[in-house]
This record gives structure tokens, C-alpha cells and sequence, in this order.
């Protein structure tokens, strides 16, 4: 990329250079004749390399004929070889899938503020009625809520439903014709029934009968679970239509109340409409990216001069790489994740970097040369340096598939093939179009219109000849200004006391990062969901964690005592809810014991608990109990034979103050797993929510390792590549307090460890590592009199590039500031923190660096420019 001066550094001569130096030279003169053969080739045949690259591409298209997906939660960010997911296959081996459920929230909005006064209650039950009444079409069958709920009669509905309006059986002529409905509920004797599923439950004894008050009732119904697996997502066509309805009635509710609706489907919807209205912000920034490319390639509405042909061959060039990079990996057998949505906007602003390098380095050799001698310089180093930062970006994101999160390492693996094909394809594809563009000018052919030739025009031709021949005003701003200042010793003192306050907030910042994950964050902040979770908290005081004691196989019989001791057992431990209260303990063993126990029971067959200690009795009655009252826990109890339990479960919740708090839903996990396994009854604890906690156990460890791993493969990539420790050294040093101040930056701005800052961590390594890799390379091919005519050097050649990449991203990223969807907020927030510190340590921190200890340049450096002229900086006051 960079065109080395040729005035030597003194006592550069062959002769009395280190082994290591000559190492390096070795080194730099192989690649430097490799990429300038390339650029020649490129020259004499530019079409030939563009119908290469499409072979290439379409023979790794062919990878999409067996195009796979993946979208399910728990196969891509849970850790593998868990012991939740040990118990989840168990588990599921022996129960049916967990059913769907939905629910309503209603208070009164009228100045009756009693959800349990009769009126507001025969509201709810219209609610209701509407909710019932709802059926959709599916494939030609009717589906309502009868048929597609999860049975439990008994309880007044045929369906599993949780609500006050079971105590009238779910019959509005029932609710009308009851003159008092504080009776009927008193004479129920279902307290605990009623503070499950009404808000601000109250009893008031004062006029010496009691009167039960609440603020709000929730209504939820429980739908049977059809799930199946479709292109890697659950689909439950049936259900997800009627659940649709069942929404719309949630927001139209009835008069006189104010209603509160989730369905299962609510977070695929709201986050899945999030990302698409953040898809259109997307393509701004792509949009963007663009324009800025091609207002920085050429002369902006000059026939001849200008470049936009160009421009959409860089971009070509990319989505070549991209496709190909699907199409190899899923060769490979990794599926496409909704989190590559974002790889397309990565890999075109490091594309877009690619092309100004490349463009920078063709524009500086001598425009009257031949075209393969100017494609032989330009290649020679810009191959070079793309090869540096692509090449460590590669290894650093190869490196990172070896995550135990199946969701990154996909990401990475796309990540490092698309990373190797837009390194050949800027080559070879974009390479390959400055030659015919080149040709074009030549020819005096029209932009975009090149069979059109424009005739000779002085005045014109003057101004363009003067702006190819202007290294532009960045350029010049590098050279006459920001050298010259960058390299003073007190301007050097300043920075890096500046960065070194700024690593040690970084450092402080990294240390206060906490592991947090709140599904709420993933839809937009105008979301009906978060109302009702609002809702939901202020009223109920939010939904506890359900979680299962699944009991193994043992003899029951013979175990009663140590089953009818869990609840006791459990109780104040591990966040659990109050194992005492049946709301929160549901236990089928202790409600047969009530059943038989009750009067009359099994009608007239096994009053008593006598009928507990007869082996044969305690099954026929059991058998007998899960087909009538105990019907709803006729699933949780799987028989091996008549006599023999295969296993069962206790449904249980935790404590809803450990909500949204990662470490002590961890510390919940691992202190009820503890506590089961005293027990004197073989048995585990199971919630699908222990797969994402598993994750939080892991994430902090994956993202230091990643994050480790990466920062090893820059310094050993640049190592090899740049072939001096020294600048090597100096130039991971740079991408690491960049990383750590984006780390402590992340903190300060209320950013936390979870999968999507972990993924976009990954990212900002790579990104970090061009600005300082081009700058550290370019200085060794800058020789001079001493390091700060070297530094000026550099910053005036490599200077405007690296910063054209940072603005491209940076104003590409800007529009995702405003986005409704906390994946492209936290996207935002990262990449401006990569450019901002990205770009302060790699063109600021580093060449103060380079300045006091950077080493002699290559041997090659002494070069002269293909016009024989020579370049020479004067430095005042260093």
C-alpha cells in the first residue's frame, strides 16, 4: 500500500544489517514480488482474473442447494456438553413438550377500582368470551381455543386455564344470574387460588363479612405444544394464527377495562419487526458507505475522471465474497443464524478499506508510466498490507470458531471465509477494474457510459490532471500539519500520558463489565410487551422462573415419607418461592394424599389414608387420581408399568427477585442442583431456562478467551507478515489499548457482557487491527534520516486511507443510533467505539510510539519512485 521514499535510513546498507533485518527484508521483498507479478499480470489481463473470480464463486455456490438455518435459541447460544443439556435429553425423552401459554391482564379504568366487584368481573368474562370465540383457518381445518388447548377438565373449562372466572365456570348466564358474587368466592375457600391470579389481593373484615378486593385479575390459557422443527425454527402454524387473534382482542379489550396481552409468539414478532425496520437503517448505512466510496475515488462529475463504475466494482467485488463465503460454509456444514444479518455491513466497510488502499497506492505512482509498471508498483504494497490486515483478521476469527457457542462460532467461521474472499476479490475483481477503468481515462470513454468518447477539452483536462496529481487534502493535512505535530517530544509526552489514562479507565471500566441478559432488551423500546411486563411486575410482582424436581426412578411406595418431606425440604433455598404455599409448590403426590384423604373420595373407594400403606391400593388409587381430579397431573407422572413409576415431577418457582439478575439466577441453579441431590429420592432439577444460564456461567470466560486468542493471532500474524518484533510489538500494543478502552467505555455507557456485545467484541479486534497494522507496515517501508521524517511519511501515504475506512464505518454505523432494536444499538455503540479508539491509537498513540522506538526499515524502502524523483520532509522543533 505504501510507496517507500527513497532517501536510506542511516546505516540501512546491506552490509551491516541485523539477521533479524534481513529476516525481515527476505520476507518483505517475497511479498512485495509476489503482488507486484500479481499487479502485471492484472495489467495484461484484467478480464481473464474477473471470470475467475466468478467460477470461483459460482463453484462455491453450490453450497446453496442444501442451504440450512438455524434460529432456535438453545442451538445456538448454549453451551455444549452442559449439564442442562444433559438433563433437557433426559427429559424430554420422558415428558411431552411444554405447552404454550398466553395471557391477559385486566384492571378497571371506570371509578369501580374493585376488579372483583361483579361488573368489572362480568367484563372479564366478555373478554373471555371474545378470547374463546376466536377461531382461525389453517390448511383448511378450523382451529379454536378447544382444540388447541392443553386439556384439563374439572375445573370448570375443558381447557387448562388459569383465572377468577373459574369459580363460575367460565359461563357468563352462570356470573349474571349470581347475586353475590363475594359469596360464591368465599364459599370456594380458594385464597391462595385468588392472590395467584389477581393483583393487590385484599380481605376486608371490617363490617364482620369478609370482602375480597384486588386491582387487576389475569387470565392465562395454556395451549398444547405442536411445535415442530422447520428450517431450524419452531413452527406451530395453528397456534401461532389463533394466538394472533387472541392479541388483536388484547389490544381492542372491552369497555371499562385496560388490558395487558403476551403470547408465546409476542418475542419473535416484536424482535423479528425490530430487525426488519432496522434492515431499511441497514441499507442507509450500506447506501452510504457507497457514496462516500465513490466520492473519494475519483473527480465527482468529470466525464473521464470520474469513478462510479469503479466504485460498484468494489462493491461487486464484495457481495461476491460474501456469497461465496455462505456458500463455502454451508459446504462446510455450518447453518446461516439470524445474527449473520449483520456479516453483509461488516464485510463491505472492510472491503470499502481494502479498495481505498489500493486506490491510494495506484494514485501515487507515476500516471505517465506504463500501465503494468503503475499496476506492478501500486500492487507491490498494497498488496502487502491488505495481505497484513486480512490475513490477521482471518486467523483471529478462525481462531474464535473453536467457542463452545455454536451461534459465534458460525458467525466467526462465515466471518473468516468472507474475510479471505474479499482479500482475493479486491485483488483480482477490483484490481483487475482499475486496469480497464485506467484504460477507460485513457481513452477519453465516459464514466459509466464507456462507449461514448469525450473530445479534448484544455481547461478540463488541466483541473483533472491537477486533481490526480493532488494527494489530496487529507493527505497534505497528514504531511504539513499532523506530523509534523504528532512527532514533537512535548506533543508526544501528552498523548501518551492521554492514552494512558485512558487504558487505565479502560482497565477499570473492563473490571466493573457485569454478565446480564434481559430479553426485554431485544424488542423495540415502543413494544407492547414491555408494557405488559410493566404491568405484570407492578401487579403480580412478575412471573417467578417455573422449575421441575424431576423425580427419577425409585420405589414410591416405599418412599412416601421422604416425598411428602421435599416441600419442607426445599423451603428458603436456592430462590426458591415458598415451597409451603401450593401456588408455588405443586406437588401431585401431596394433592393425592388430599385426595384420598378427602370425603368421599374415588366416590366411596379409597376414603382414608389407610389405603396409602396397601401397595396395591396406593396404585389402583393413584391410577384412579390421574384420571379424575388429578387429571392436570396426569402428565407428570410416566409409568413404567401399572406398579412402577418411571419418573415424575414437582413443578416449583423461584423467587421473581431474581430476575433479569445473571448472577443470581446462576447462583439459583447451582444451589438447587445442591439441594436436590440431598434428597433421599434420586432426582434432578430441570427449566429450559437453565440452558441460557449455563450461558452466563460461560459467556464472561468465552469472551476474555476469544478476546485472548484474537490478541495472540494479531501479534503472530503481524509478526510474521510485518517481520520485525519491534513494530510487531508496537503495533499490538496499540490494538490492545484499544480494546481495553473499548471495554471501559462499554461499561461507562451501560453496555454489558452478553452474546451480541461478545459477537460485535470479536468484531472490534479485527476492525482495530487495520488501523494500526497499515500504519506500523507503511512506516517500515519509509526510510529517512530519522523516525520522525519516517512517521510523516507514513501518515501523509497511509494517512487519508485508514481514516477514509474509519469515516466510511463510522458513517455507516451513525444511522443505527436511532434504532428501536438493541441489537443494532449495541452494534452501534461498538463500532464507534472501535473507530473512535481504533483510530486515536492507531494514528495518534502509534506513531508517537514508532517516533521513539520504532527500528530501521526495510532494505527495499531505499527504492526510488518510478519517476526518479525523491521525497524529504523538513522537521522543525523535535
Amino acid at each position: 500500500m505504501c510507496n517507500p521514499s527513497v532517501e536510506p535510513n542511516k546505516g540501512s546498507s546491506t552490509s551491516d544489517r541485523t539477521a533479524l533485518e534481513k529476516f525481515s527484508d527476505i520476507v518483505d521483498a517475497s511479498m512485495s514480488s509476489f503482488f507486484g507479478n500479481l499487479g502485471e499480470s492484472l495489467a495484461i489481463r484484467p478480464c481473464t482474473y474477473i471470470g475467475f473470480a466468478f467460477l470461483i464463486v459460482i463453484g462455491m455456490g453450490s453450497g446453496f442447494a442444501g442451504f440450512t438455518s438455524e434460529s432456535r435459541s438453545e442451538k445456538l447460544w448454549i453451551p455444549q456438553g452442559t449439564e442442562a443439556q444433559a438433563a433437557q435429553g433426559v427429559y424430554n425423552s420422558n415428558y411431552e413438550k411444554p405447552f404454550r401459554f398466553d395471557y391477559i391482564i385486566g384492571t378497571p379504568s371506570t371509578s369501580t377500582t374493585n376488579m372483583l366487584d361483579k361488573a368489572n368481573l362480568q367484563k372479564f368474562m366478555e373478554l373471555h368470551d371474545s378470547i374463546e370465540a376466536a377461531s382461525v383457518e389453517v390448511e383448511s381445518e378450523t382451529w379454536n381455543l378447544n382444540n388447541l388447548c392443553f386439556p384439563l377438565p374439572g375445573d370448570g373449562h375443558p381447557c387448562f386455564v388459569s383465572s377468577v372466572l373459574q369459580f363460575w365456570d367460565y359461563n357468563k348466564t352462570t356470573l349474571d344470574a349470581d347475586g353475590d358474587v363475594q359469596t360464591t368466592m368465599r364459599a370456594a375457600n380458594a385464597v391462595e387460588d385468588l392472590e395467584s391470579f389477581t393483583s393487590g389481593f385484599a380481605i376486608d373484615s371490617s363490617s364482620g363479612v369478609d370482602i375480597y378486593s384486588a386491582t387487576g385479575a389475569k387470565a392465562t390459557y395454556f395451549l398444547e405444544n405442536r411445535a415442530e422443527v422447520v428450517k431450524g425454527a419452531f413452527v406451530d402454524e395453528p397456534a401461532e394464527a389463533w394466538e394472533e387473534k387472541f392479541l388483536e382482542i388484547g389490544e381492542t379489550c372491552v369497555d371499562g377495562l385496560n388490558c395487558y396481552r403476551f403470547a408465546e409468539r409476542s418475542f419473535s414478532d416484536e424482535f423479528g419487526g425490530a430487525i426488519g425496520g432496522d434492515v431499511v437503517l441497514m441499507n442507509i448505512g450500506f447506501l452510504i458507505i457507497i457514496i462516500y466510496l465513490y466520492l473519494n475515488l475519483g473527480k465527482v462529475g468529470d466525464k473521464i475522471g470520474s469513478r462510479f463504475a469503479l466504485s460498484m466494482m468494489s462493491v461487486l467485488a464484495i457481495g461476491l465474497a460474501i456469497a461465496a463465503s455462505m456458500g463455502v460454509s454451508q459446504l462446510c456444514g455450518w447453518d446461516y443464524t439470524p445474527v449473520h444479518s449483520v456479516l453483509p455491513f461488516v464485510l463491505l466497510g472492510l472491503g470499502v478499506d481494502d479498495s481505498f488502499v489500493i486506490m491510494n497506492s495506484f494514485a501515487q505512482t507515476d500516471p505517465n508510466a506504463d500501465l503494468k509498471v503503475r499496476m506492478k508498483e501500486a500492487m507491490s504494497h498494497a498488496g502487502v498490507s491488505i495481505t497484513v490486515t486480512s490475513l490477521t483478521d482471518f486467523v483471529a476469527f478462525i481462531i474464535s470458531t473453536s467457542t463452545s457457542l455454536p451461534a459465534l462460532a458460525s458467525f466467526c467461521f462465515y466471518a473468516a471465509t468472507g474475510i479471505l474472499f474479499l482479500f482475493l476479490f479486491q485483488c483480482i475483481i477490483f484490481g483487475a477494474y482499475v486496469v480497464i477503468d485506467a484504460r477507460r481515462q485513457k481513452a477519453r470513454r465516459m464514466d459509466c457510459c464507456c462507449c461514448f468518447t469525450v473530445k479534448e477539452n484544455e481547461e478540463h483536462d488541466k483541473a483533472r490532471r491537477e486533481f490526480e496529481a493532488n494527494p489530496g487534502m487529507v493527505s497534505k493535512f497528514m504531511k504539513n500539519k499532523f506530523g509534523p505535530w504528532v512527532v514533537n517530544k512535548n506533543v508526544g509526552i501528552v498523548v501518551t500520558i492521554v492514552s494512558m489514562g485512558l487504558m487505565g479507565a479502560g482497565v477499570y471500566g473492563a473490571t466493573q463489565l457485569k454478565v446480564e441478559s434481559n430479553q426485554l432488551d431485544f424488542v423495540p423500546d415502543s413494544s407492547y410487551i414491555k408494557t405488559t411486563f410493566e404491568m405484570n411486575d407492578n401487579l403480580f410482582g412478575g412471573d417467578g422462573t417455573p422449575v421441575s424436581l424431576v423425580l427419577e426412578d425409585f420405589d414410591y411406595f416405599a418412599k412416601q415419607t421422604d416425598l411428602s418431606g421435599i416441600a419442607a425440604a426445599l423451603n428458603g433455598k436456592a430462590h426458591l418461592a415458598d415451597t409451603t404455599n401450593s401456588v408455588n409448590f405443586d406437588s401431585w403426590y401431596d394433592q393425592y394424599v388430599v385426595y384420598v384423604g378427602a370425603s368421599p373420595a374415588c366416590d366411596g373407594s379409597c376414603i382414608g389414608t389407610d389405603n396409602l400403606n396397601d401397595e396395591t391400593q396406593f396404585y389402583t388409587n393413584l391410577h384412579k387420581f390421574l384420571n379424575t381430579a388429578g387429571a392436570r397431573y396426569n402428565s407428570s407422572v410416566v409409568f413404567n408399568s401399572y406398579q412402577d413409576i418411571r419418573t415424575s415431577k414437582i413443578s416449583m418457582k423461584y423467587s421473581s427477585t431474581i430476575n433479569d439478575e445473571a448472577s443470581l439466577q446462576v447462583e439459583a441453579m447451582t444451589q438447587l442442583r445442591e439441594e436436590v441431590a440431598k434428597l433421599d429420592v434420586p432426582a434432578y432439577a430441570y427449566t429450559f431456562e437453565f440452558l441460557n444460564w449455563e450461558t452466563f456461567i460461560i459467556i464472561e470466560k468465552e469472551m476474555i478467551q476469544n478476546v485472548t486468542l484474537c490478541m495472540a493471532a494479531v501479534f503472530v500474524i503481524t509478526l510474521i507478515l510485518i517481520a520485525h518484533p519491534t513494530t510487531s510489538f508496537l503495533v499490538f500494543f496499540c490494538v490492545g489499548c484499544a480494546i481495553i478502552e473499548i471495554l471501559g467505555a462499554m461499561y461507562f455507557w451501560g453496555l454489558v457482557i452478553d452474546n451480541v456485545s461478545v459477537i460485535n467484541l470479536t468484531l472490534a479486534v479485527g476492525l482495530a487491527v487495520d488501523y494500526s497494522a497499515h500504519v506500523g507496515h507503511c512506516f517500515m517501508l519509509k526510510d529517512g534520516n530519522n523516525n520522525s521524517e519516517r512517521v510523516i511519511l507514513a501518515l501523509a501515504d497511509i494517512g487519508s486511507a485508514v481514516l477514509n475506512g474509519a469515516i466510511s464505518t463510522f458513517l455507516a454505523v451513525v444511522v443505527l443510533s436511532g434504532s428501536q432494536s438493541y441489537v443494532f444499538r449495541v452494534l452501534f455503540k461498538q463500532f464507534f467505539l472501535t473507530c473512535l479508539f481504533g483510530v486515536m491509537n492507531g494514528m495518534v498513540f502509534l506513531p508517537v510510539l514508532l517516533n521513539w522506538f520504532g527500528p530501521r526499515a526495510y532494505a527495499n524502502a531505499a527504492k526510488v519512485h518510478g519517476d526518479g524523483s525523491s521525497e524529504m520532509v523538513k522537521v522543525e522543533n523535535i
